[in-house]
């Protein structure tokens, strides 16, 4: 099985259900995805980084975004589209509006505003605003060449490696590291085989953490807090 294969079935078995729920304690920012709306921002997502950019299988994509929702759905879209996600440098790379991480080929970058938003400023030459071009395409993406168990999928591993590895989370969980770092991969991909799902915390105000426990009714909070 791979990782969209993976996700596919969690979108038809818990399709309406909350998957990942993102808060930032600075902007107040809070947004909840059901695995069907995430479904939604993959497909999009992954269809303009093949229809406008050109990736191609094998390809390796860069994710230079803080833990965000939108990483979520970036690294999803990569996998679908047969990419490997690198933590390294990639020929294709989504940055922050930092600009911190750039890629060989392409540059993309999220305003990181809610709902994905685009800049209310220029771009530097040669970045082009995700914000500004996702919403154009369409909620459906068929790969032309889907990715095999044996494809590479985050740096070396593979797609079948990743699975094998990841134990399967039934709890809602709550986190504070990015779900598409090397110690977040595995609560990701644990939680799409177990039915789980996620609340996500960039810039925790320590004074709010039980109250959201309670609120969002979690189960675990993993020990990066």
């Amino acid at each position: 099985m791979t990782l969209p294969q993976l996700f596919g079935a969690a979108v038809q078995r818990d399709g309406a259900n909350p998957f990942l729920t993102y808060y930032d304690d600075v902007t107040g920012e809070r947004i909840e995805l059901s695995a069907v709306t995430t479904a939604n921002w993959v497909a999009k997502t992954a269809n303009l980084l093949v229809d406008e950019y050109d990736l191609e299988p094998g390809e390796t994509v860069a994710i230079g975004l803080p833990p965000h929702w939108l990483g979520v759905v970036w690294a999803l879209s990569a996998w679908s589209a047969g990419a490997t996600v690198t933590t390294g440098e990639g020929a294709l790379a989504i940055t922050g509006p930092d600009f911190a991480v750039r890629g060989t080929r392409e540059t993309i970058a999220s305003a990181l505003l809610p709902l994905g938003g685009r800049f209310r400023e220029p771009l530097p030459e040669g970045i082009h605003d995700y914000g500004a071009e996702v919403y154009n395409h369409p909620d459906l993406f068929v790969p032309f060449d889907p990715p095999a168990d044996s494809t590479p999928a985050y740096d070396d591993k593979t797609h079948a490696e990743l699975i094998a590895a990841a134990e399967p989370i039934t709890d809602r969980v709550l986190t504070t590291t990015s779900l598409v770092a090397p110690e977040g991969i595995g609560t990701l991909i644990g939680v799409i085989a177990g039915g789980g799902s996620i609340v996500l915390c960039r810039n925790l105000d320590p004074a709010k953490l039980d109250r959201r426990i309670a609120d969002e009714k979690v189960d675990r909070v993993l020990a990066d807090l």
